[in-house]
């Protein structure tokens, strides 16, 4: 009895260490669900005494748990997904805001500056009335 128990604990610490090694790019994939299945199987087979129930008992809880692995790496990349397109917008709103911003401020700094603009009046007669020559300053620009 006491080798079966280890055989078994053999198993589950193997079955653990290659769930281990594998990263989340992997675990969740067909072949994680496969070899889930087989290492239930062979886990069940052990504990149930040789028995092809056990196995079978094993190998389907071997396969849910390898689909409840699939359904929560899917889960985390979409969280993950769900983030980045949150930081990605945001980020999008703060560079808009800061163009708007420069643009306000270099509308300001740049502010129309008048120019005078001398212009001269030559010196006239009419009626009788002799007007001197002069020089008249015009505003030019905005």
């Amino acid at each position: 009895m006491k080798k079966q128990w280890f055989k078994a604990a053999l198993i589950v610490g193997g079955c653990a260490g290659l769930l281990g090694l594998s990263g989340c790019g992997s675990l969740g994939g067909t072949a994680t669900e496969v070899g889930l299945a087989g290492a239930g199987g062979a886990l069940g087979y052990e504990v149930s005494d040789h028995r092809v129930g056990g196995a079978a008992v094993g190998a389907a809880a071997g396969y849910v748990a390898g689909k409840i692995a699939r359904g929560e790496v899917k889960r985390v990349e979409d969280d993950a997904e769900k983030r980045g397109y949150d930081r990605a917008m945001n980020q999008a709103v703060k560079q808009q805001y800061w163009i708007i911003q420069n643009q306000q401020r270099s509308a300001k700094s740049e502010a129309p500056t008048r120019t005078m603009l001398p212009v001269v009046i030559p010196e006239s007669n009419t009626d009788g009335v002799i007007r001197n020559a002069s020089i008249a300053y015009v505003p030019t620009g905005p």
